[in-house]
C-alpha cells in the first residue's frame, strides 16, 4: 500500500489563516500581571540594598560614636532588614492538626535562597556591633534595676 503525499493535512501550514492578528502581549492580562510582579521584585531588590547600605553606615557611626541615637538607630534598621527579609524569603507552613489530635507541627521553607544567604552574610558582618548593642543593653537594664 502506497501513501501519496497528496494529503490535506500536510497543507495545513500553508494555509492562510483569517484570523485578526494578536494583540501585542503588553494588552494582554497575563502580560500587565507578570510586569507588576516583575516590578515589585525590583523594588524589593532596590530596599534591601539600601538597608543594607544604610545598616553599615549606622554601625559605622556607632561604632565611631557610641550615643543613644546611634544606638536606637541601627537597632530599628537591623529589624527592618530582618522583618523585610523573613517576609519575602521564608514560607511557615503548618503540618498535621486534626479535630482528634489538634497539634501541628510548623515547618519553615525558605523561598528566597539569595535573600536568606544575604541576611545571613549581614548578620555575620554586623556580629561585633550587636554585640555592642547587647552590652549597652545589658547595661541599661542594670541602671534600670539600680534606679527602681
Amino acid at each position: 500500500m502506497k501513501i501519496g503525499n497528496d494529503l490535506k493535512s500536510r497543507d495545513v501550514d500553508k494555509k492562510k489563516s483569517n484570523t485578526p492578528a494578536r494583540k501585542a502581549a503588553g494588552d494582554s492580562l497575563f502580560a500587565s500581571a507578570l510586569s507588576r510582579v516583575r516590578g515589585g521584585a525590583d523594588s524589593y531588590v532596590k530596599e534591601i540594598e539600601e538597608l543594607k547600605n544604610e545598616i553599615r553606615l549606622a554601625g559605622d557611626k556607632l561604632e565611631q560614636d557610641p550615643t543613644m541615637g546611634n544606638f536606637r538607630k541601627f537597632k530599628e534598621l537591623l529589624g527592618r532588614f530582618a522583618k523585610r527579609i523573613s517576609a519575602e524569603a521564608y514560607r511557615l507552613e503548618k503540618i498535621g492538626g486534626t479535630l482528634m489530635n489538634p497539634r501541628y507541627f510548623e515547618a519553615i521553607q525558605v523561598i528566597d535562597k539569595e535573600a536568606d544567604e544575604l541576611y545571613r552574610l549581614i548578620v555575620s558582618e554586623q556580629r561585633n556591633r550587636m554585640a555592642i548593642i547587647e552590652k549597652v543593653i545589658g547595661i541599661k537594664g542594670l541602671v534600670v534595676n539600680l534606679v527602681t
